[in-house]
Formats: structure tokens, C-alpha cells, sequence
């Protein structure tokens, strides 16, 4: 897996159907050096909100309608995967529960005639369960905020930012990979952008 660059996302939506709902916050650390941008997406249809969704998030309907287009947020995420120099074959993104996210990036992409620009993603949700698996800890929970509290590791806040979400979810990445050492590349899945499903990088990737 030489060559690859990680990064670790979150995003928050305004609920979990792919089809009506909208991604409206995105926050992205870039692994190599930790430099973080986090960019709000005014929602386009603030009214088809969950309100199950708000409460999570902590957010109101009028906080939907602040921030900037989404294509200008997905214009600036482009610029900063591209300043790796990489192509989407080359990049792992690595999120708490990826497949809500990954769908929800490619919604957003498509919607602005563009192809997301990374095909890896790792789950940490997997990493927490081999992790415990290896220490001997039987059915952990594995909610973000659990898995922290599971492995030691001070989160930066209780509520559900991307932004501090993605902070908590690079820190539980790091403890998993460095300080217990979990075999993480056999849980790698490539997902390029229009393909169905998920499936496991092959031993030629």
C-alpha cells in the first residue's frame, strides 16, 4: 500500500435518506500532516430535515441556511485532496461508519457533475471491533463516542460535529493503528465513485 494518502471525514446530513436528504456540514484531516478544513453547505431543502437529525446535531433549520453552495465546498475539497498531486486510486479516506458517509459524498458530488475524488475508505467501526477482538473484550460498543471511551482516548466534545467528530475519529484511528498495532489494510474497501457496493481491495492494489 505504498503511495496511498489517508484521510480521515465526517459529514452530518439532515437525515439518512440518501434520496431526500442533504449533506450540510463536511470536515476533512489530512493524515499526513493534520491539517484540517471543515466547510458548511447550505441545505437546498431545509423543510425536508429530520428532526431527529437536528436534535443530533444540535442544529436549527435556520442554521441549515448558512454557509456556502455546494459547489462551492466541493470545488475547495477538490483543491485540497489535489494538493497531494495523487489520483482518487491513491487515497483512503477513513471515517466512523463510512458507507453512510461514502453514500452521501457521492450524492453530493454527482449533484455537481463530478466524481468523488478518492476510491479507498476504511471503517474505524471495524478497526474498534478487531481491536477489541485482540484484547479479549466481548460485543464493545462501537458508536464513535463508545469506541473512544472503550480505548482510553479524551474526546474534544460530546455533541455531533463533523468537525469534532472527525478530530475524535483521527484520534481513535491513531491509537488503533500505532499503539495497538491492528492490521488495518485487509479491512480497506474500494469504492470508486459509481460503483455499487463495496468490496475488498485485491493482494495487486
Amino acid at each position: 500500500m505504498s503511495g496511498i494518502k489517508y484521510y480521515v471525514l465526517d459529514c452530518e446530513t439532515t437525515g439518512l435518506s440518501v434520496s431526500q436528504h442533504e449533506m450540510v456540514e463536511i470536515s476533512i484531516i489530512r493524515c499526513e500532516d493534520k491539517v484540517q478544513m471543515t466547510r458548511h453547505i447550505v441545505a437546498e431543502f431545509p423543510e425536508r430535515a429530520s428532526l431527529d437529525a437536528l436534535a443530533i446535531t444540535n442544529k436549527s433549520l435556520a442554521d441549515l441556511r448558512v454557509g456556502s453552495s455546494k459547489e462551492e465546498v466541493v470545488a475547495e475539497c477538490e483543491e485540497f485532496f489535489n494538493q497531494d498531486g495523487l489520483t482518487p486510486g491513491h487515497r483512503c479516506i477513513i471515517a466512523h461508519n463510512y458507507s453512510f458517509d461514502q453514500r452521501f459524498l457521492h450524492a453530493l458530488w454527482d449533484k455537481c457533475g463530478k466524481k468523488f475524488p478518492a476510491n479507498m475508505f476504511l471503517d474505524t467501526i471495524a478497526l474498534t471491533k478487531l481491536a477489541a477482538k485482540q484484547q479479549g473484550i466481548v460485543k464493545p460498543k462501537t458508536n464513535l463516542q463508545a469506541a473512544c471511551d472503550l480505548f482510553g482516548i479524551k474526546k474534544t466534545a460530546t455533541h455531533h460535529t463533523a468537525k469534532m467528530d472527525t478530530r475524535n475519529t483521527y484520534f481513535l484511528w491513531k491509537k488503533l493503528v500505532e499503539e495497538i498495532k491492528v492490521d488495518y489494510l485487509p479491512l480497506i474497501k474500494s469504492v470508486p465513485h459509481g460503483v455499487d457496493g463495496d468490496e475488498e481491495l485485491d493482494g495487486n492494489y
